[in-house]
């Protein structure tokens, strides 16, 4: 007994040196950097903050700590990312969709059946079309630090395969939060239901909501198999995450630390679009394991989702401000 209490005493001492040594050096830092991060730790996006973080500390030897919060611990997307627009919060992480309202242009990459594959989506974002964004970005008072991939997404629901346009007739299903993506499902004929990530588990589990549509990566890590039967592989929009930081803080940075934010992002960036490949392809394996039923879609039945999609391209680009009409020819020309 004694030699449990012996052990029990020196791990809480161990804890508590610990917890004294970052609380030190985080004081001993210039500048603190706080990262929302919406998902699961395990997510790439979870795993790319931590990266973020060792990353940065590194560069900037020690004069920038950095603390990494998980699973919507700061609040939820657009509630983080209005923080970060107003300079409460120093960055999160979130899907573009839930920044349209305050870069409308936002939602060109979230047009279904836009992207052409992963490598060509990376390109065009690391390119001159995404350079345009991150200019709009720059106006609305966000310094992007990069896109995050997020994963091709498919369509989960509790009642059966989705097979064709008509299994998802009446379907409540949870959507983005950005006009183009409401109107796709509704053109499906479907009952499109916009609701925070935060708040979708319990939505999918109370029947709120019948059905979800997320990349395999997603569905697993929010462990969505324990309240969806199906998932079907219908590929319709990756919606990338922004990584993004508020301008005025990013601007009081000496040159020094703003060129070691720059290094620890662009580094951090292309690890995650490579990891989260990786993931989704394991993860896929993994939601069968726990008992998902995955099917894959005719490939006639998916070029009638495309030509649905690329029939409300028009009616989309309304919403993509006064360049909208531009910036959309020049995503599609990249993705020809």
């Amino acid at each position: 007994m004694r030699k449990v209490e012996y052990w029990k005493s020196i791990c809480i001492l161990f804890a508590g040196l610990l917890l004294f040594s970052y609380a030190t050096a985080i004081e001993a830092a210039d500048y603190r950097i706080r990262v929302a991060n919406p998902v699961a730790a395990d997510h790439s996006w979870g795993r790319g903050a931590v990266v973020f973080k060792q990353e940065l500390e590194k560069l900037s030897g020690g004069k920038i700590a950095v603390e990494v919060h998980h699973v919507s611990a700061l609040g939820k997307v657009r509630e983080t990312m209005e923080m970060v627009r107003m300079g409460t919060l120093e960055t999160c992480l979130g899907g573009v969709a839930n920044f349209q309202r305050n870069v409308p242009e936002l939602g060109i990459t979230v047009l279904p059946f836009l992207w052409k594959d992963i490598k060509t989506m990376y390109n065009v974002l690391e390119g001159a079309p995404g350079q345009e964004l991150n200019k709009k970005m720059l106006g609305a008072g966000f310094v992007n630090l990069g896109f995050w991939d997020n994963g091709f997404r498919h369509v989960s629901n509790s009642r059966k395969p989705i097979q064709t346009m008509d299994d998802l007739k009446g379907l409540k299903i949870r959507t983005l939060p950005t006009p183009v993506h409401i109107a796709f499902f509704k053109a499906l004929g479907a009952a499109p239901t916009p609701m925070d990530w935060a708040e979708l588990f319990e939505g999918l589990r109370s029947g709120v909501v019948d059905a979800q549509e997320n990349p395999p990566s997603m569905t697993y890590t929010a462990r969505f198999y324990e309240v969806q039967k199906y998932y079907s592989l219908t590929g319709h929009v990756n919606e990338v995450g922004a990584f993004i930081m508020n301008k005025a803080f990013y601007e009081k940075l000496p040159k020094d630390l703003k060129a070691a934010v720059d290094q620890a992002a662009r580094k951090t960036t292309a690890w995650q679009w490579e990891e989260n490949d990786k993931d989704n392809q394991k993860y896929l394996k993994d939601l069968e394991k726990a008992g998902m039923k995955v099917n894959a879609l005719a490939p006639a039945e998916i070029e009638k989702f495309r030509k649905i999609a690329h029939q409300g391209y028009p009616d989309a680009i309304k919403d993509f401000g006064k360049d909208g009409k531009k910036l959309t020819d020049m995503f599609v020309a990249a993705n020809k």
